[in-house]
């Protein structure tokens, strides 16, 4: 039987093997020059959203971005208006959603847009 650590342990050998890196930020206040943040490096995958995904004010300028917990500890939870940064442009997390196992939280994947 798989385990929540094997879960996350697979995902990590995963995005290690063939994702990238992507930096997640979250500002710390509301204005300020330059505006405060606090970010983190992290190995992610980045998908474009599939055809069934798009529908209303979501398009296919939006993406998906798999993350493990295993690096993100300290931003958790992951919320509406956190940002990632990919190849340089910083995107919009409009959608997180978290996957758990026994209640134990295993990924998330972060419907980006912006």
């Amino acid at each position: 039987m798989i385990t929540p650590a094997d879960a996350i342990a697979q995902l990590d050998r995963a995005i290690d093997e063939s994702g990238e890196t992507v930096i997640l930020r979250r500002y710390t206040a509301p204005a300020g020059s330059p505006r405060p943040k606090i970010e983190a490096s992290i190995p992610a995958f980045v998908r474009p959203l599939e055809a069934e995904e798009l529908a209303g004010d979501i398009d296919s300028t939006f993406s998906n971005v798999i993350i493990s917990p295993t690096n993100v500890g300290g931003f958790l939870p992951i919320v509406k208006g956190d940002k990632i940064v990919i190849d340089g442009k910083e995107r919009n997390v409009e959608l997180p959603k978290r996957y758990k196992m026994k209640g134990v939280l295993v990924r998330m994947k972060l419907m980006i847009g912006g």
